[in-house]
């Protein structure tokens, strides 16, 4: 669908990166809960959040070296 006539967007250069942002942190969750079964609900839940931000800038370190480069040419 293109809204603007005359401009051409690619979506597919932003698609990619999403897709491994989303395995990165649910990756990086799984072996926390993994891992850390056994503590109290209440702390397991605290440190899940840190967990999750840490997957992020796992995530933005490589994208930000040039990663991102090879999702620019997906979908031409």
């Amino acid at each position: 669908m293109n809204i603007i006539e005359g401009v051409d967007f690619n979506l597919m250069m932003f698609v990619g990166p999403l897709i491994v942002l989303a395995v990165t942190i649910s990756g990086l969750c799984l072996i926390y809960k993994l891992i850390f079964n056994r503590l109290p609900k209440s702390i397991d839940n605290y440190l899940l959040g840190g967990v999750a931000l840490l997957g992020a800038y796992l995530w933005v370190f490589p994208m930000h070296m040039g990663f991102f480069e090879y999702f620019k040419n997906w979908g031409i």
